[in-house]
């Protein structure tokens, strides 16, 4: 067809040997399968959790989409009574990955019925970090929808996960400071979002890239501008271009945060950046961030007309094509 594909080696990643790599390539396909279902092999399941995963944060919640519903509907399908909690934990992980999916998409419903199928699996597992997982996630969702109720219940409840992690610990703190923010519980809001940072500073750089930028967001919808646009700026820097989409939607934030402020050159510069990002991700999230700037670039401030944001506006009307 004219076509060539070139696999390369990530940048700091081990030498993987020709023989090594042939063997691993033929196990994606050839992973043994129980009673001739691959659905019902852990290790398989878990592979379709990892690869919709990579596409996620790759490119976005539509690049993942179709994958990502038929294989969920086809590990419930044989999933119902099992007791095994290598498959059950497998099941859990891959619902988590098809919830955030369907937030991407801005499907809520999908992703919270499908995050609370993750939370059971894992609970039926006895995997703590999944369920933790699960229920930090249903908070987020819920937060997306301006839900603070519902969002503070599932940061709670992540919170009293026996043996959590300092990196679920951590994000459930963020969410629940964001679920108070929503609640105008101002002053609980910045204690728990202060906790979330201190817990996490140990992190990887990507994980805790996550637990900043959600801080962030929560700054950026109490209206915290000064906070919103240091966090998430830390975010972006944290992520050095491991996940397109995170650091799309943290970016688009910032442009936003720019605006309200009235610092017309910053959002330049920003969406500069972002117009290069943006292009590899298809999220309908970042979307409606991209309408929102284009809309706020138009206010009546003295600088709507300025060399800068008229470049702006160009860069925002090709990538709402």
């Amino acid at each position: 067809m004219g076509y060539e594909v070139a696999i390369r080696r990530k940048p700091g990643e081990a030498e993987v040997k020709r023989r090594k790599f042939l063997a691993s390539m033929a196990s994606v396909s050839l992973v043994p399968s129980a009673n001739g279902n691959p659905y019902r092999d852990p290790e398989y399941v878990s592979l379709l959790s990892g690869k919709i995963r990579e596409s996620y944060y790759g490119s976005g919640g539509f690049s993942a989409l179709q994958d990502a519903t038929r294989h969920l509907r086809r590990v419930q399908s044989v999933i119902t009574n099992s007791k095994d909690t290598r498959l059950l934990s497998a099941a859990s992980s891959l619902a988590r990955q098809v919830s955030l999916v369907h937030y991407d998409i801005k499907d809520l419903p999908q992703a919270q019925e499908a995050g609370k199928l993750a939370a059971v699996f894992a609970e039926r597992a006895g995997d703590s970090d999944g369920q933790a997982s699960a229920l930090n996630e249903l908070s987020v969702f819920y937060l997306y929808d301006k839900d603070g109720q519902r969002g503070q219940y599932y940061a709670r409840r992540a919170l009293t996960v026996p043996d959590i992690s300092i990196e679920r610990e951590s994000q459930a703190h963020a969410n629940l400071g964001g679920a108070l923010g929503i609640l105008n519980e101002k002053k609980n809001a910045s204690t728990h979002l202060n906790r979330a940072q201190e817990i996490g500073v140990e992190l990887p750089d990507f994980r805790r890239a996550i637990v900043v930028g959600d801080v962030g967001v929560s700054h950026y919808h109490q209206g915290n501008w000064k906070a919103a646009q240091s966090t998430l700026g830390e975010a972006v820097k944290l992520l050095d271009s491991t996940s397109p989409l995170l650091g799309a939607n943290y970016l688009a934030r910032q442009v936003l945060v720019a605006l309200r402020t009235n610092q017309p050159l910053l959002a330049a510069e920003l969406m500069g950046t972002l117009g290069r990002i943006a292009p590899m991700v298809s999220s309908a999230r970042l979307d409606g961030y991209l309408a929102e700037i284009f809309a706020l670039s138009h206010s009546p401030a003295p600088w709507r007309d300025g060399r800068e944001i008229k470049t702006m506006r160009q860069q925002l009307r090709t990538l709402l094509m």
